[in-house]
């Protein structure tokens, strides 16, 4: 019996046990299965993070290009309807994004014609919201320039892995681009037309220029050369009288519109050297022509000293240079009242040294800072004594420093001032050669040349008529182009002198026909026009020289000599 017992109790310990075992084993299962379904979702959810990761990262790659080849196109390109197209294009080829669409306002980018652009259903920049806007997929983010609301990008979003955040920090690098390449368009637009508002100016300034001074020497050709004729007829003392009044005024009114001229050319930028090839000899001759009696008729003395060391030949604009020369010798004389007025002409360093000097009223030390300001002059009250439009001075040193020369004054008020002006000139490689007066000879052809003018003006018909039988010839008259055309054709001119401003048919395309017809006579340029450009443009019409209006029986008949 007590055998039985302890087996019994042995197997009820052997039960005891296994049922702790599986018990125990059962717990484990239970473990581990819950491990592994943690396990499970560990991996799912990294699997899910990774899915999420590729998805962003491929559509920031997507972004990067589009930023990178636009970015390019915009600098490139002039902003237009194609290229905004072709960037809605690319953002509809992300995998992430479809219906994308741009609205601009109106007249905003003037290369932009249209205002809506894609899927874009906006209609009013009122409606656009100053910041990302989302409704449901479709996000809308404002387009600003300058602080300004101009347009809207909008796309649907189809990709939902994406975090809404980062899509719109993304879109919105799209957006900057976007207003970045609209911005400079704009400037780009402005300054173009900024541009051409400058050129159409400058444009319309040189046609006035140019108009006014046709309109102006004009008259005064008729006005001067009538004035000259007259002065080759009997008059008595009372006519001489009013012919030297008439004389004077004609001189004054062609000295103040070459300075209100000069002066408009000057300011629109206009103003130009013509440099050619002249003797030392014809610049002194010039200044004792025109100021000798001049100094004679006033009591005062006048004195051209020149250095033998100045060149006899020199290079630059000389009409110029006797412009200047003109208006500060002419000022020494006007203020000097007694003593003289003396002119010393040296070469130094490759430069023209010129030296004025009077012994005038001098200059008040308080105008003598803005003397060279233009319409500035000493004596400004209404009883001055001396006429004048206070250009004179103003013009001379834009002229010098045309020319990279100098100019200054010294004064001392009721003792005389001195100007000295320092110009460089070029010495010719070639030297003229000095001819022999052979004046005789040439009058003797005149009297047989064939000589047609061309000019609309009747009075300036009849003075350049009156001009010529000075030296026995009888020219014909055209009107216009056309009419010189078919007198050319009629009769062989050995001279052609054209106006270039004429109804019909102008000097430069009647030149130009008749260059093209094989005409190689000289024809010479009546004209107003005095800026490198007119000039040039009567020499590429066919032209063969310029005789400036308003010119002299002199410097007609010197023309003439020159090129027959």
């Amino acid at each position: 019996m007590a055998s039985q017992g302890a087996i019994e109790r042995k197997l009820a310990r052997e039960i005891a046990a296994r049922k702790q075992a599986e018990l125990l084993l059962e717990q484990k299962s239970l473990e581990l299965y819950e491990a592994n379904e943690q396990l499970n979702l560990v991996l799912s959810e990294l699997k899910r993070q990774t899915h999420i990761d590729l998805h962003k990262l491929q559509f920031e790659e997507q972004i990067n290009e589009t930023l990178l080849y636009f970015g390019r196109a915009f600098l490139g390109r002039t902003l237009d309807d194609g290229l905004l197209a072709s960037l809605l294009e690319r953002l509809d080829t992300s995998s992430a994004l479809r219906h994308a669409g741009i609205f601009l306002a109106c007249e905003t980018v003037l290369t932009v014609k249209a205002n809506q652009f894609g899927s874009s259903n906006t209609k009013s920049t009122e409606t656009i919201k100053p910041f990302a806007v989302w409704q449901e997929s479709q996000l809308s983010l404002p387009l600003e320039v300058d602080h300004q609301i101009v347009g809207e990008l909008s796309v649907e979003v189809v990709d939902q892995d994406i975090d809404a955040e980062f899509i719109v920090s993304q879109l919105r690098l799209i957006a900057d681009l976007l207003c970045s390449a609209i911005n400079r368009q704009i400037i780009l637009t402005s300054n173009q037309q900024a541009r051409a508002r400058a050129e159409e100016s400058e444009k319309a300034t040189k046609e006035f220029v140019a108009m006014i001074n046709h309109e102006l020497r004009t008259p005064l050709n008729g006005l001067l050369g009538s004035a000259e004729l007259l002065s080759d007829t009997p008059l008595d003392e009372e006519q001489r009288t009013f012919l030297s009044n008439l004389t004077h005024s004609g001189e004054l009114l062609r000295h103040i519109i070459n300075d209100i001229l000069d002066f408009s050319k000057m300011s629109a930028g206009m103003m130009q050297l013509i440099p050619s090839q002249f003797a030392l000899a014809d610049l002194t001759g010039m200044l004792d022509s025109v100021f000798v009696n001049r100094a004679l008729d006033k009591g005062i003395n006048f004195h051209i000293d020149c250095s033998k060391k100045v060149p006899a030949n020199l290079e630059g604009d000389f009409d110029r240079l006797c412009q200047i020369l003109i208006n500060v010798i002419g000022n020494a004389i006007k203020f000097t009242i007694e003593g003289g007025v003396s002119v010393a002409i040296e070469w130094k360093s490759g430069k023209l040294n010129v030296q004025v000097k009077d012994t005038g009223l001098g200059i008040p030390k308080e105008a003598q800072a803005l003397l060279f300001n233009p319409f500035v002059q000493a004596d400004r009250t209404a009883k001055r004594k001396f006429e004048g439009t206070g250009l004179g001075l103003a013009i001379c040193k834009n002229l010098v420093e045309l020319m990279d020369g100098e100019i200054g004054f010294s004064s001392q008020e009721g003792v005389g001032t001195q100007f000295n002006i320092v110009i460089p000139l070029n010495i010719p490689k070639v030297q003229k050669k000095q001819h022999k007066n052979h004046t005789k000879k040439v009058e003797k052809q005149l009297d047989t040349l064939s000589i047609l003018v061309v000019d609309d003006i009747r009075m300036n018909q009849v003075i350049f008529n009156q001009m010529m039988r000075k030296i026995s010839i009888v020219p014909d008259i055209a009107n216009n182009g056309k009419e010189a055309i078919n007198s050319v054709s009629e009769r062989d001119y050995d001279i052609i002198f054209m106006d270039c401003r004429m109804p019909e048919m102008d000097g430069f395309e009647a030149t130009e026909f008749l260059r093209g017809q094989k005409y190689t006579k000289p024809i010479i340029a009546l004209t107003a026009g005095t800026t490198l450009e007119e000039r040039e443009k009567c020499i590429q019409s066919g032209m063969d020289d310029i005789l400036s209006k308003p010119y002299t029986a002199k410097e007609l008949k010197l023309m003439i000599e020159k090129w027959v």
